[in-house]
């Protein structure tokens, strides 16, 4: 059983509905953009080592992007990004149903931009025995896919474009279906290259794992040139549509499953 992170002060997962602030126009263009990872598979319960293997959603994963739909039904996008692989694809059809038919086609899109890290031949194999199958040959992870360079690389490339399409639109709030290993390789990215600033809530220790479908939001104050003035991540892995009343305050029934 996992918990969702707390604050320093002990402050509890706050509901996605009283994150979604609303956006001053005053001086500068203000974007908030809802980062979702898509919901379980047959290979992330069976710990399978996906990357850009076509997966799809297994009856939990459909599940869980329904609780997530649920969480974002009030939420208005103007904007939905999603991966091109299946699982993605399939998370925002099974959460975002509603958005879907009313935004037009021009704002519903798809990339291979915001896959996972691409895994290379050890792709469909399972995490154990490809630990143990590098450490044999003196391998390393970074031998046998896509180099974390590149990846950070293709994932701003994203991330650019999705705020390049707010900016010229003056887009308010802006959703993305990814990955695990995607997103938190995106927020670490935007920390260390480009100066984003967390939340005194959440500490650089919890950016790792996801939850399936959790949510991450990072707000961003654009000057009019359209750089950036100031981004923030101000929620990560919120996963609180998952938490069963019955089970107690803050808990959440799913497990975290490794970003793979």
């Amino acid at each position: 059983m996992v918990h969702p992170p707390q604050s320093k002060a002990g402050m509890k997962m706050q509901t996605i509905d009283s994150l979604a602030a609303a956006v001053d126009r005053s001086e500068q263009l203000k974007v908030q953009i809802f980062i979702v990872r898509h919901g379980q598979t047959r290979e992330n319960a069976m710990r399978i080592i996906q990357g850009h293997l076509n997966t799809n959603l297994n009856e939990e994963g459909i599940r869980q992007s329904r609780r997530c739909g649920e969480a974002l039904r009030k939420i208005t996008f103007d904007a939905i990004w999603s991966s091109d692989l299946n699982r993605c694809i399939q998370t925002r059809d099974n959460a975002l149903n509603s958005h879907l038919e009313r935004l037009p086609d021009s704002r519903i899109h798809t990339t291979e931009l915001l896959r996972e890290r691409g895994f290379g031949d050890v792709e469909g194999y399972d995490y154990k025995t490809v630990v143990r199958t590098l450490r044999e040959n003196n391998l390393t992870w970074e031998m046998v896919g896509e180099s974390t360079k590149a990846f950070q690389v293709r994932l701003l490339k994203a991330w650019d474009e999705v705020i390049s399409e707010a900016r010229i639109n003056h887009l308010q709030r802006v959703i993305i279906i990814s990955h695990g290993g995607a997103i938190s390789s995106l927020v670490h990215t935007l920390i260390k290259r480009r100066g984003f600033s967390l939340s005194d809530h959440i500490s650089t220790a919890v950016i790792s794992s996801l939850v399936n479908t959790s949510i991450t939001i990072v707000n961003v104050a654009l000057r009019k040139d359209g750089t950036v003035l100031k981004g923030e991540v101000v929620e990560f892995n919120n996963a609180y549509h998952l938490k069963r009343p019955e089970k107690g305050e803050g808990s959440i029934e799913e497990e975290i499953v490794d970003n793979f």
